[in-house]
Formats: structure tokens, sequence, C-alpha cells
């Protein structure tokens, strides 16, 4: 039997009463789990304690016959206040976490990432600031635990930043992968900002859209198979009706 700090990132109908997940756990990384009797009158676990994102204290098993673990008791550790129901916070929340499967694959235990996941995702529940930038803030800050955070220092004026090597040049890149001008401002504030001082930036949705795109062909350029994220269209549009 283990026992650990686990957040949910995915699940997909099985059965009428099952469901198969995708779960990230604090002790063994990234695991699949299978859940049974979901929808039954019988059984003890609820298909909504699976949320998206959900914090939770898992106990399972691994099976003899199968890579699927089975969950043997759970405790939701921070029930959502607002996650799950605020139109922007919900829609951030998609976004991030169809990020985090893209760039978290294998099982392989990583304490300090798990934790920034985890006050993260809290944070983003939480929070009474306008939280229209998170998603940016988030995928900047992700790079770090990820291994490729940017080099760029608060004194740095030259003029591009060179999403290949990742770092800031004063002459053009000579390939297409770059930044400049009001984008490139705006990636070094968030590279500087913290979660609680969001409400400083106020970037128009149009520049929040390049952003997105930049960190985007970044993580393409330093994550292995990673892909364009769906929900980013989503995020837009709801930030279009804000």
């Amino acid at each position: 039997m283990h026992q650990s700090k686990a957040i949910v990132l995915h699940q997909i109908k099985y059965s009428e009463s099952s469901l198969i997940l995708k779960i990230y756990t604090q002790e063994e990384g990234l695991l699949p789990f299978i859940v049974k009797g979901v929808r039954g009158k019988k059984g003890k676990l609820r298909a909504a304690q699976f949320q998206t994102l959900n914090l939770l204290d898992l106990s399972y098993q691994k099976s003899k016959k199968s890579q699927l673990r089975t969950i043997k008791d759970l405790k939701i550790m921070e029930p959502f206040t607002e996650l799950l129901f605020h139109p922007v916070k919900r829609s951030v929340g998609i976004f991030i976490a169809e990020l985090i499967q893209q760039c978290i694959k294998e099982e392989e235990p990583n304490d300090e990432l798990f934790n920034f996941l985890y006050s993260s995702i809290h944070w983003l529940d939480l929070t009474s600031h306008n939280c229209s930038h998170f998603h940016l803030l988030f995928m900047m800050k992700l790079t770090k635990y990820l291994g490729f955070s940017p080099t760029i220092h608060e004194e740095f004026n030259r003029g591009y930043f060179d999403l290949q090597q990742g770092l800031v040049t004063d002459q053009k890149p000579i390939h297409a992968h770059y930044i400049e001008g009001e984008v490139f401002e705006a990636w070094k504030r968030l590279a500087h900002t913290k979660f609680e001082n969001s409400p400083q930036l106020s970037f128009s949705n149009a520049l929040k859209r390049s952003l997105v795109q930049a960190l985007m062909v970044y993580y393409q350029l330093h994550v292995t198979h990673f892909k364009e994220l769906n929900s980013h269209h989503i995020l837009h549009a709801v930030f279009n009706d804000e």
C-alpha cells in the first residue's frame, strides 16, 4: 500500500461506472489509475472527487496484472472554493492542467515540482486578485522546475530574446524563434513578477495572446513532443468577454 499527496490531471470514462485517471503523485510522479463504481450506489468513491486539479491525499496499491493503480481511500486536501465555478479560474485551470500533462510524462518523483504545482493551484483557487495573467505567470515559473528557465536579468536592455537558446541578445537571431519589442518587454516583466503581484500587470488581450504563443514556442523548443495547447483558445474567448 502506498500513500501520497496527489493532483488529478485527467480523467476519461472507461465504462458506465469506471474512470481511467492520470494523477501526479508526490511520491512516485505521474501514475495511471482505474477507479470502479464511481457512478454506482454502493461504491465509496465518487466521480466528483476526481475533478481536474483536485488536490488529494491518496491511499493506493499496484496491480500485479496491470500498470493501473487502484485507489483504496482518499481525502480531498484543499476543497475548491472557486476554481470549479468561477468562469475565468475554471478556464485557467483547464489550460494549466493541459500544460502539465504535456510536460510531465514519467513516473519520477520531484518534490520541488510537486510543491510548486500544489501551491500554485491552491493560490489560484483562493485568490481574490484578477487572475487573467495567472496562466502567463504559471507558464513562465514552470520552466524553472522543468530545467529551462529563461536567463533574464532585470538590468538587461538588449533588443531580443532568443527562444531557442533561452537568453537575451543584442543581435537578431538568424532563426525565427525570437521575440522583441513589446512582447519582449512583457516577457521580462513576467520573469520577475510573483503571483501575488499579478495585479500590477495590465497586458492587453492582444499582448496576452502574443505571450501565450511565444511561451508555447518556447516550450516546443525545450520539451520533447510538446504540442500546441488546445485550451488557449478557450482562454482567449473568456478574456475577450471580460
